[in-house]
Order: C-alpha cells, then structure tokens, then sequence
C-alpha cells in the first residue's frame, strides 16, 4: 500500500472529489486548494503511521548484515531502530550480542537482524511497511478523522476517529486475550 492508496480512500470518506481526481490523474491542471488539500492529507497520512507504528503495531524488518570489527552500526540499517527483536548468525541461530546507543557488539561474520523501526516521512508514491493487517482503509479513517477536526468539522471527525480506534483494537489485541475464568467464593 502506498500513501497514494491512504490519501485517495480518505478522499472518498470525505467526497473531496477533487483530490480523489488529482491522484487518479484524471486533472491535468490542479488548483492550489487541490494541491493544498493533498499536501495536508499526505502529512497527515504521516502523522497516523508515525502514530500508530509507535503506539500500537510496530513497522517490522529483517535484514542481512556483516559485522565490521564486531559492530553492526545502527546507521548502516536501512530504517531508523526503535528496538532489536533477534539477532540471528549465520547458521539461523540466536547470536550473543550487546546493544549499545550507536551499534550492536557481535563476533564477526554475517547477522540476520530483526528489529522494529520508526517510518520516515513518506512521498506520495512511498511504499508503507506495515504488515497486511492494516490497509488503507484503516489508514483512511485516521486521515479523514484529522482532516475533520483540522476543518473543524467536529462531529464527523468522531465518527472516523471511532471507526479507525476499533479497527486498530482489532489488530492490536490478540485474538486469544482472555480473562481468566471466575467463581464465587
């Protein structure tokens, strides 16, 4: 899914036709307020992944690297780390390692690592990493529910807001949660 895919169906949930036209490059020339309102629905497509990947379902990544001098530097990662989940040899098994602020101290050779990252401010036609759990449409209704309350338009921006909160519960919770049975005493 690309942010393209978020903005046109926010588009959608709040008819602005004219956006919705633009991305499908059915306007050759856009006005300003079409460019002006995609400029702030392809922020605000940013602000809700940021949101969310920090929140409640983290941006995950597996990546091959060779250790230099026992070091894997985080900035040679391709995405920004937020945590280290594994860190595999190159045999598939767990490897010893110590995390320090800037790098990871391993014994020298190949690593897999798996760690969940921060996303960067996406383009129009950036790629999102979240797993297929969340679509766009989800993504949707946290644009349209900002835009909303940006526009002032308050009461509709409760309506999106409850529709994309109980579609991140659906993700976020895991489907075995369970209270513990109860009896009485």
């Amino acid at each position: 899914m690309t942010i393209k895919d978020i903005i046109k169906t926010a588009a959608v949930y709040l008819n602005l036709t004219d956006v919705i036209g633009y991305l499908d490059n059915d306007i050759a020339d856009p006005s300003s307020s079409t460019l002006s309102q995609t400029d702030r629905l392809t922020r605000l497509a940013n602000l809700t992944i940021s949101e969310l990947a920090a929140s409640y379902v983290p941006m995950v990544c597996s990546q091959q690297v060779t250790a230099e001098n026992g070091r894997i530097v985080f900035s040679d990662l391709t995405y920004n780390v937020t945590r280290i989940l594994s860190v595999k040899n190159q045999f598939g098994q767990d490897a010893e390692f110590k995390i320090f602020p800037e790098y990871i101290e391993v014994f020298g050779g190949t690593y897999t690592i798996e760690y969940e990252y921060a996303p960067s401010n996406y383009g129009l036609n950036g790629t999102v990493g979240f797993n297929k759990k969340v679509t766009a449409a989800l993504l949707g209704y946290g644009v349209a529910a900002e835009f909303c309350v940006m526009e002032g338009r308050f009461e509709e921006a409760i309506l999106w807001r409850k529709r994309y909160t109980y579609g991140v519960e659906r993700i976020a919770i895991p489907k075995n949660a369970a209270m513990k049975g109860r009896c009485w005493l």
